[in-house]
């Protein structure tokens, strides 16, 4: 064994730094992007457009997990889950059934869900205040009214507004904006019926409380009051609420989920050169057509096709099944499954939407 040549190649290993954008280990003496200095410290780069990315936003890059991105793709195409059909640029509700729209592109970076957060915080608003107003509603069914007795009917009345209306016209804001929205488009959903239920309930009440004269005294309850339905409103509002939260929380946690799929995927390549040499190059500069040099043990960069070598693939990431699987010429190969103990040369080609081969890409 030629021991100065291992002593040099591990002085090589120490040498080598990380590209903070696509993770790269490079070499600072042969950094074919440059490098750049942020708070005192030089960062090198594989390549310009990885120094570009960083100098834009260089806190994205070395606090991922401390910052999660907030900003809006308005650029990236939103569809709707229920109705594929709608596709438009930018975030928005779906204009048939008023959920909102999703990113057709699945980002690996941890995004924050400003309608999530939104409705959080929408619904810890209305949770305080629904409770006491739902128990003083329904307090008349408490033997001899004590509640009844001692707070004048105007007052209880009163109360009941104030809790009610921050409930209905802050926290309900977004249905009634739905439901508007499908009654100018004639595509009745459900917001058309919480925000017609819950503002037919509200009004009725509002003018009772305020305009009791208006109402025949055939109705009039305790005190000479019309009987009010703030209560409802304000219940179903909290419980939309409740749903839509959950909803969001459900399809946030299925993002997370193909979000971890994705980060299994090695975020460089061993690409072979026209002239026969090799290159580490990150995946996302992989195109159609390169050859890839995936070692013993190494993840298969991308979905490719075997041009050379032989060796067994672990596939139990997609079929759960333990054994490897053969592959040999012309097999195909799935990006993120783990090489065997062979050499495969791969011919590079990311599969697209429903392709299931590599034979539309040549």
């Amino acid at each position: 064994m030629d021991h100065s040549r291992t002593s040099i190649d591990h002085k090589k290993e120490k040498n080598l730094v990380k590209d903070p954008v696509c993770g790269m280990m490079i070499d600072p003496a042969t950094a074919k992007g440059g490098n750049t200095k942020f708070k005192d410290e030089t960062f090198y780069f594989c390549n310009p457009k990885c120094k570009t990315k960083f100098e834009a936003e260089p806190s994205k890059y070395l606090n991922p997990k401390i910052e999660l991105s907030q900003k809006v793709d308005t650029e990236a195409i939103y569809t709707c889950p229920m109705h594929p059909e709608i596709r438009q640029k930018g975030p928005g509700n779906c204009p048939i059934c008023g959920m909102a729209l999703e990113s057709e592109e699945v980002s690996v970076e941890e995004v924050e869900n400003p309608e999530l957060t939104d409705f959080t915080k929408r619904l810890k608003v209305s949770v305080p205040l629904t409770i006491p107003l739902l128990l003083l509603a329904m307090s008349d069914l408490i033997p001899g009214q004590p509640v009844q007795q001692a707070i004048p009917a105007w007052l209880n009345a009163g109360i009941q507004f104030l809790l009610a209306t921050p409930v209905v016209l802050w926290a309900g804001l977004p249905f009634f904006k739905r439901g508007w929205a499908s009654i100018k488009s004639r595509n009745f959903n459900m917001f058309t019926l919480i925000a017609l239920g819950t503002g037919v309930a509200y009004i009725f009440s509002l003018a009772g409380t305020f305009f009791p004269s208006l109402f025949p005294e055939s109705i009039r309850v305790h005190g000479g009051m019309v009987p009010l339905y703030y209560e409802a409103a304000a219940v179903i509002t909290a419980l939309v609420l409740l749903g839509q939260v959950l909803e969001l929380k459900a399809r946030s946690q299925t993002g997370n989920a193909i979000r971890a799929l994705l980060n299994l995927a090695p975020k460089t390549a061993r690409k072979i050169k026209s002239d026969g040499a090799e290159e580490d190059i990150p995946v996302e500069h992989i195109h159609v057509g390169d050859l890839l040099r995936v070692r013993p043990g190494e993840k298969i960069p991308v979905d490719g096709e075997v041009t050379d070598g032989r060796s067994s693939v672990d596939e139990s990431m997609i079929t759960g099944e333990p054994i490897p699987v053969e592959k040999n010429k012309d097999d195909l190969v799935t990006g993120a499954t783990v090489n065997g103990t062979g050499s495969l040369i791969v011919n590079g080609c990311k599969r697209k939407s429903s392709e299931s081969n590599c034979s539309s890409w040549k």
